[in-house]
């Protein structure tokens, strides 16, 4: 699927010879507007990959502003095109942390790299974010251990205390299962009893009051049957 590009560009002939050159590297030209409150309007509605923004736009607010708005509600890239490079400028863009910076008058090269460098690094940053969503650190005897939430079969509660039960070990965690819930915060883990949480991606069967996660035999709690029966697929 081509990579949705919004174009926020006051000078028509501009923003139109850019989403010709982007239609023709394969990207789809998703919105232009002339203007920040169109532009916001519309990058709420598309959700666009990337965002191509002129600093002197048409109306009250910059580009500059603009970014910052972008930042704080959609935390999608951007690119600054523009024609000025003076140093009050530059230290403004600098605090919008943009994807990139072109000025005026650019050429297809410069603009395709930068998109190009922009799109790769943002798919990055999403993969390292999912990798840390993901997993977490354990402290056990002295050292912190990461943990992958897919290893994790279930979690038993052990008085004040919480067995977390892996693929390969076992770990005694010093919460409460309630708090294990809470820090895990992640749909996957459900609790089923009083004393347990489990994967429910590690589900063999449910019978008769019970599931089997990875052969283990564990009881489902009435108070948490519909709960758990919300929260798988049945055909």
């Amino acid at each position: 699927m081509s990579k949705k590009i919004y174009i926020v560009e006051d000078e028509p002939l501009i923003a139109d010879t850019i989403a010709h050159v982007l239609e023709k590297e394969g990207y789809t030209v998703c919105g232009i507007a002339d203007n920040a409150k169109e532009a916001l309007y519309d990058i709420d509605e598309i959700k666009p990959d990337l965002i191509l923004l002129d600093i002197n736009l048409n109306g009250t607010i910059t580009g500059i502003d603009l970014a910052e708005k972008i930042n704080t509600k959609f935390k999608i890239p951007f690119i600054y095109l523009t024609s000025l490079t003076d140093e009050e400028t530059i230290n403004r863009v600098k605090k919008t942390n943009p994807s990139g910076f072109l000025s005026k008058p650019f050429n297809e090269a410069g603009l395709r790299s930068n998109i190009e460098i922009s799109l790769f690094k943002y798919e990055q940053i999403k993969e390292e974010k999912k990798l840390i969503e993901n997993s977490f650190f354990i402290k056990n005897k002295g050292e912190l251990i990461k943990i992958k939430k897919s290893d994790i079969i279930y979690i038993e509660a052990y008085d004040n205390y919480a067995k977390l039960i892996c693929n390969e070990k076992k770990y005694l965690l010093s919460f409460t299962l309630k708090k294990v819930a809470e820090k895990l915060n992640d749909k996957s883990f459900i609790r089923i009893h009083r004393s347990y949480i489990i994967n429910v991606t590690k589900i063999d069967s449910l019978c008769d009051g019970y599931v089997f996660v990875n052969h283990k035999k564990i009881p489902i709690g009435k108070s948490y049957k519909e709960n758990l029966m919300q929260n798988i697929s049945l055909l």
